[in-house]
């Protein structure tokens, strides 16, 4: 049977019938469909399956039934699509792992398609001409782009090599630890945006109606928040957002998880530092370089964007203000081996922090360094910088916490706007 004709006898197939188990299959929406960008969306089969047909289905707007088939040697599933109004957007064969080649396309830069709901459905079929349906459907509505006041950067999906493999431990210049090792392939499966600066004082005011800062500036990182804070921060911004029709089907506002943030902050390097190999003063606001022995003395936050972006774009990813992670950390543990993707700590009293801030030396602003602080404690020092909240404390050789050098790193956020992650 030809692909493009897979659908045809759905619509004289509904008949009552029991419940239909799971099948399997899956559709996945890959990037989000935004006026302007392209949209790509796969067909996720178990690679038992390679090599059939398949096609994927549309209808508009979106379908609010299901439809249970199940008809003996003709078709099998939910049906979640308009039976009597829908249209084939491409068809294809599996490949070798079960998985169809992407379905993209360019989404028109036409702000009336604002809010314009569409389900996909997919489909395949078996040599006998067995019909089976995609357990899930994928419901979207065209989304804006975020708003050019966000500064957001585009971030495609990809692997690295997450961690930091300098020994000895604990000698200068990097004093790197066991915590930041085995270094290990990570693979984040899904583009998403990323903040090309740290949330700044004027942003949050305007979605908070508050500035906690102690370093005052509207074009400085906000500080003096916590991460209960942060999150309630992304969560407004979200809402502010979706009401504005900015935000992709799927998706919010939300921290990065550490994974998705040392991703961001290599930019494709495999150095301690996006820069190379050392960090010296006049690259990144931090207080002392381990590099030169030399003390870099700066005097609070500055202004996002005054030192040189990374090779994606995104600035101050080392010093300025510590940045606030989605993950958990019980200090316990170093990462397991082998490799992951989309990996996301959800146990540990403390909140993952990255970057290091205004007043730490080199070796805490490097690309690997991780640190965990409470979530709900805010400091009010004016030193504390706040991507996120104020300067965490910095964790003693001991493994309790100790004032360290950073009487000031503050920490910050840097939003994320890509799907959820449970946490």
């Amino acid at each position: 049977m030809h692909p493009a004709r897979l659908l045809a006898p759905l619509a004289c197939s509904l008949v009552a019938a029991t419940a239909v188990a799971q099948t399997g299959r899956t559709m996945k929406l890959m990037a989000p469909v935004v006026l302007g960008q392209t949209a790509s969306m796969v067909m996720e089969h178990s690679p038992t399956l390679a090599g059939r047909q398949f096609a994927m289905a549309m209808c508009s707007p979106n379908f609010p039934g299901a439809l249970p088939i199940s008809i003996p040697g003709v078709a099998l599933g939910v049906l979640r699509l308009d039976p009597l109004a829908y249209g084939v957007l491409g068809v294809g064969v599996l490949d070798a792992t079960g998985v169809s080649p992407a379905l993209q396309f360019l989404v028109p830069n036409d702000p009336l398609l604002v809010g314009a709901s569409f389900d996909v459905q997919g489909v395949d079929v078996d040599g006998a001409g067995l019909i089976t349906l995609t357990d899930n459907d994928l419901e979207i509505e065209v989304a804006a782009p975020p708003s050019a006041s966000l500064n957001m950067v585009a971030i495609a999906a990809g692997t690295f090599q997450m961690g930091s493999s300098v020994t000895p431990y604990d000698v200068a210049p990097y004093f790197n630890l066991p915590e930041y090792q085995p270094v290990h392939a990570v693979t984040i499966t899904q583009p998403f945006w990323i903040g090309k600066y740290e949330v700044t004082q004027a942003q949050y005011q305007a979605v908070m109606g508050s500035n906690p800062s102690g370093s005052l500036g509207a074009s400085r990182p906000v500080e003096g928040v916590n991460w209960s804070q942060a999150v309630a921060y992304c969560d407004a911004l979200t809402a502010q957002e979706a009401a504005a029709g900015r935000v992709p089907t799927g998706y919010e506002y939300r921290l990065p998880t550490e994974a998705e943030w040392e991703y961001c902050c290599r930019a494709g390097t495999t150095t301690e530092y996006h820069y190379g190999s050392t960090l010296v003063c006049g690259q990144a606001r931090f207080w002392y370089t381990a590099h030169t022995s030399s003390f870099c003395s700066p005097n609070g936050t500055a202004v996002v964007g005054s030192y040189a972006a990374n090779a994606w774009g995104l600035h101050d990813m080392h010093g300025n203000v510590w940045e606030w992670c989605l993950d958990r950390w019980d200090f316990s543990a170093n990462y397991p081996a082998g490799s992951a993707s989309d990996p996301y700590g959800a146990s540990g009293p403390y909140r993952i922090l990255r970057g290091g801030g205004w007043g730490g030396f080199s070796g805490r602003c490097r690309s690997a360094y991780r640190f965990g602080g409470n979530p709900e404690t805010t400091r009010t020092r004016a030193q504390l910088g706040l991507r996120r909240r104020p300067g965490a404390p910095q964790r003693s050789r001991a493994g309790g916490y100790g004032a360290g050098r950073q009487r000031a790193g503050s920490e910050r956020w840097r939003t994320s706007f890509r799907q959820p992650t449970a946490g």
